[in-house]
Parts: structure tokens; C-alpha cells; sequence
């Protein structure tokens, strides 16, 4: 009887565990990744949260370059975009800027709730990894965690692309799984 029982605790624990990795999997659905827990999560702090650093200067995009880096102009600035899921709405701002490769030119600032309750702030910033064409697009390598309130919400995210659309706006696509957020221009 008590075989019967531990291997009926075992595999229902197990069924648990596994429930909760798919759910932690599935909720993570933006590439410079936090889920409610992972780089795209994390709880604020009661204080002021530390600043995102600020992007280059954006100007139109129209494949020129300047003589500071690499980044076709058009990819330079702020955008936003959001994730909904069944916790709520996380906010994501991605801030490129211009530089070279092995130079940080991404930033992304993730805000959102957490599924017990609270939010998070992440901060991520990843270098440029190879030299794009003149209309891109732009290869960034795995983000780093730059700020995380809590910092075990945030994990550093995958090599994305970032690729400019016929209609004005960004795609972010991790080039590992093929996940993808399309960000709007800030003015």
C-alpha cells in the first residue's frame, strides 16, 4: 500500500511541476523575454524605478547611416508594443540606438503584472552582431538583464532580428523560435 501510495504523490507532483514549466512557457511570448516571472516580469519596487537609458536621436528612415555606427537610420528610436495574456497587459518600450558591432544598440524596458499579484520592471540591453544592409535588417545578440525588480522575474532573452515594416512599424523576432511583437514608433 505504501508503494502504491508514494508513486501515486510521486507522479502527481511530477504532473504538477510539468503543468507549471508549460504554463511559465506559454505566457513567455515576447523575445527579450519576460514572462510573468521571465524576462518580460518582474514586481516594482514601492520607490522611483531606475530610468531606461535614453536612444539616439530617431530620424527618418530611408537607409543612410551616419558616421557614429552601423544602425540604418529608419531603426533609430523609441517604439512601443504590448503583451496580453490572462494576467493582464505588460508594456514593452524598445529603444534603438545607433553603434557599431559588439555595441550595445538595444534597450528594452518591460513592464507588466505579476501572476500573484504586484508588477514587475525589467530592463535588457543587447549589442549589435553583425553589420546590416543599409535597410537592415538589424541582428542583436542575447539581452543581458540590466535592471530587474525582482530580479528573479527577468531572464536575459535569445538573438533577435529586427526587421522594419511597409507600414512604418518593428518587428522584433527571436531568431531561435520564431517569436515575434511588433513595436509602433514613438513622436
Amino acid at each position: 500500500m505504501t508503494r502504491r501510495w508514494l508513486l501515486i504523490t510521486t507522479i502527481t507532483v511530477l504532473t504538477v511541476a510539468l503543468a507549471f514549466v508549460v504554463v511559465q512557457l506559454v505566457r513567455g511570448q515576447d523575445s527579450g523575454k519576460v514572462r510573468a516571472g521571465k524576462e518580460h516580469a518582474g514586481a516594482k519596487s514601492a520607490g522611483a524605478k531606475p530610468a531606461a537609458p535614453s536612444p539616439a536621436a530617431s530620424s527618418p528612415g530611408d537607409g543612410k547611416r551616419n558616421s557614429d555606427g552601423s544602425v540604418p537610420a529608419g531603426y533609430l528610436g523609441t517604439w512601443s508594443g504590448s503583451i496580453d495574456n490572462a494576467v493582464g497587459r505588460s508594456t514593452r518600450e524598445l529603444a534603438v540606438k545607433q553603434g557599431t558591432v559588439g555595441e550595445t544598440v538595444l534597450t528594452l524596458t518591460a513592464d507588466g503584472p505579476l501572476d500573484g499579484g504586484g508588477s514587475y520592471h525589467c530592463v535588457f540591453r543587447a549589442d549589435l552582431t553583425a553589420e546590416p544592409s543599409p535597410n537592415g535588417p538589424v541582428e542583436v545578440g542575447p539581452s543581458t538583464v540590466v535592471v530587474g525588480e525582482p530580479m528573479s522575474s527577468c531572464t536575459a532573452g535569445k538573438s533577435t532580428t529586427l526587421t522594419l515594416l511597409p507600414d512604418g512599424s518593428l518587428r522584433r523576432e527571436n531568431t531561435d523560435t520564431g517569436e515575434q511583437l511588433t513595436y509602433t514608433k514613438n513622436d
